[in-house]
């Protein structure tokens, strides 16, 4: 079982966890979240990251018959053309998506733009998470302000 952390966790219901530690089978799939509520303390064999830690997963389009269109420069306006035509979406391209949107709406924060955009994949796209192995460190992001920023890159480490 492998120990890692991070400045902030995306845990499996979308809650950003400060200083959230993951545990991680040896198949590579989470076995538990671990919210330390901003106190995280040295444990054995942990590996802290700089930046947010995301388990892997892909979004596969279950109902093909759900088309919606919005009108106009709201967010969900915004995001639902870059979702529509796919019928599997990766944490990769939800990462390229969320930087774009954070340029047209720079006061929203991270975990705005991920549950958004995760809201308008299951309600509005028909939309399925599936988990899979690998866990996935989002850097070069603003901790501080909590957004992304154009050096923002997503890369696999486990």
């Amino acid at each position: 079982m492998r120990k890692l952390a991070a400045n902030y966790l995306v845990s499996d219901t979308g809650s950003f966890l400060k200083n959230g530690i993951v545990l991680v089978g040896e198949d590579g799939l989470v076995a538990r979240y671990i919210d330390t509520k901003d106190n995280i303390r040295e444990v054995e064999q942990l590996i802290f990251h700089n930046g947010i830690l995301l388990a892997g997963c892909q979004f596969t389009r279950i109902n093909a018959s759900q088309e919606v269109s919005l009108s106009g420069h709201s967010f969900e306006s915004m995001a639902l053309p870059s979702v529509a035509g796919y019928t599997q979406y990766t944490l990769q391209n939800m990462v390229e998506l969320c930087k774009r949107l954070q340029h047209q709406f720079p006061e929203m924060k991270i975990p705005e733009i991920f549950n958004g955009i995760s809201k308008i994949l299951f309600t509005e796209c028909g939309f399925l998470k599936e988990t899979l192995p690998g866990i996935y460190l989002l850097s070069s992001v603003d901790l501080i302000g909590m957004h992304f920023t154009p050096q923002s890159r997503l890369k696999k480490i486990l």
